[in-house]
């Protein structure tokens, strides 16, 4: 993507005489509102045309503008970026799949979506990647791209999928029950080298699959199918060893890696470390890792399981530590929107329910609510989650910040409205759960807003369907005033 010029109108003060008097001329103006810079934060008015922020001017500015919107009393932070995202229910099609999500997306102040490839089919080669970014247009109501795959079965198409917009590819290492794949070490060596000969990420599911399988198994012969079954099958030790393994492996290809769903803080210590090494190493935790902890599961059920699982409280402290310590580059959802007849399965077999929790409509109000609780910064955790995001996906260069020339993409915040969770304002009419059900938070999502379209109001979807745009993050791109139309049906 083709960096953008600077905006004739600044982000700082007016000039003196009389361009300080003149009528500020624009498409839209968000009034009122205190706005997140990168500067910091401040009062001010925020202007867009085509899309895009074209200046932020002092509150009293004079402007001019065909649509105003009220922020009065709100925070105005960019459009939130989910990395990590798995849209396959209700699964009648990739474009229905899309809708659905991506309306939850909306609603949580979630702009941009970057899904992962466990589609069905799996997303493992070019044409099913052209595909599914087709049929997904036709139902998105955000901006959305997709991770490519890195499986044995295709890792020669990890270059086409890489032209087509896919900034990293996927590798699962356990096994699982999507039909995706699992990576081995000779997987990993040969993909990590095409990724770092194409300047691409490598996205990594650490967990050691021998040490899973002979975890599950001897507890199923002892009969152990419970809760703590899980825990004990899936220990801090099974994502330790495969943070290690995947850092080594990095380090000998010259590939960049990025560990998803880290619940463990000895595990982004190593990530760390990494870092100070010179290996561009990156990790994400997840809402639930750090809301929720192995406590909450006999309560919580099905709809608590998730791979990695939760974790005891000490750990869950101690991520909060390390993302306070700058140590995590990302916040995500890793949303996965299983029925609920089958997350209720867990009750019988633990090890037989889908491990997933659907939460991107509530992760970003109740991870701020949580952060600023604990004393972070207001602009400390939204860069987790815009920011860094774009670093890491590719698309820093027109999502994540408010500044003039980026795409104005806007959530509205009011930190100071109490509210509850509850499971039957879900999206997706036929499986209205959450783990989070009867949680209170503080933070409230007002208004979401993509290119300067809004596209949710208090939670209510007023965006069309179709309306949001496939981001090529890498590769040739096609162009940005027609890529939505052309991936549409």
């Amino acid at each position: 993507m083709t960096p953008r010029g600077p905006s004739t109108e600044g982000d700082g003060p007016p000039a003196a005489g009389a361009a300080a008097d003149r009528t500020h001329r624009a498409g839209l103006a968000v009034t009122g509102g205190t706005v997140l810079t990168p500067q910091g934060m401040r009062a001010a008015t925020v202007l867009v045309d085509d899309g895009r922020i074209s200046a932020i001017v002092p509150p009293h500015t004079r402007v001019g503008a065909a649509e105003t919107v009220d922020a009065t009393g709100l925070h105005l932070v960019p459009g939130v970026i989910d990395l990590h995202v798995h849209f396959d229910v209700p699964g009648i099609s990739l474009e229905t799949d899309f809708h659905t999500g991506t309306r939850s997306a909306a609603a949580g102040g979630v702009t941009l979506v970057i899904e992962h490839p466990f589609s069905d089919p799996p997303t493992t080669t070019a044409e099913r990647y052209r595909d599914k970014r087709r049929q997904a247009a036709a139902g998105a109501v955000v901006d959305f791209g997709l991770w490519g795959a890195l499986t044995e079965p295709s890792l020669d198409e990890v270059e086409g999928q890489h032209a087509l917009g896919a900034p990293g590819f996927k590798a699962f290492l356990p096994e699982n029950d999507m039909g995706f794949p699992s990576a081995t070490e000779a997987d990993l060596l040969t993909g990590m080298t095409t990724a770092a000969r194409l300047g691409a990420r490598v996205l990594v599911h650490a967990e050691d699959r021998d040490a899973l399988a002979a975890g599950e198994a001897r507890l199923r012969a002892d009969g152990r199918t419970d809760f703590a079954a899980l825990l004990e099958a899936r220990p801090p030790s099974t994502e330790i060893d495969a943070v290690r393994d995947v850092l080594r492996l990095a380090r000998q290809t010259g590939c960049a890696v990025h560990l998803v769903h880290l619940s463990t803080p000895e595990a982004i210590d190593l990530v760390t470390a990494a870092r100070a090494g010179g290996l561009d190493a990156t990790c994400e935790v997840t809402a639930h890792h750090l809301l929720l902890n192995a406590a909450d599961l006999p309560e919580l059920g099905g709809f608590a399981v998730c791979a990695p699982p939760l974790r005891d409280r000490d750990h869950v402290e101690e991520l909060w530590n390390r993302v306070r310590a700058g140590h995590v580059q990302a916040v995500v959802s890793d949303h996965c929107p299983y029925g609920r007849a089958d997350k209720l399965a867990a009750s019988e077999d633990v090890f037989g329910c889908p491990f997933g929790i659907q939460s991107v409509q509530e992760y970003v109000p109740l991870v701020i609510g949580e952060a600023l609780r604990r004393g972070m910064e207001l602009p400390e955790i939204v860069s987790l989650m815009t920011s860094g995001p774009a670093v890491l996906c590719g698309a820093a260069d027109s999502k994540g910040a408010l500044r003039p020339g980026m795409d104005a993409d806007f959530a509205l915040l009011d930190l100071d409205a109490p509210w509850v969770v509850r499971a039957e304002s879900q999206q997706h009419a036929q499986e209205r759960w959450s783990p989070y059900d009867g949680r209170a938070c503080t933070v409230k999502v007002v208004r979401t807003m993509v290119r300067g379209r809004t596209v949710a109001v208090g939670g209510n979807i007023v965006a069309p369907k179709g309306s949001g745009r496939f981001l090529p993050l890498s590769g040739p791109a096609v162009p940005r005033t027609t890529e939505g139309a052309a991936c549409r049906n």
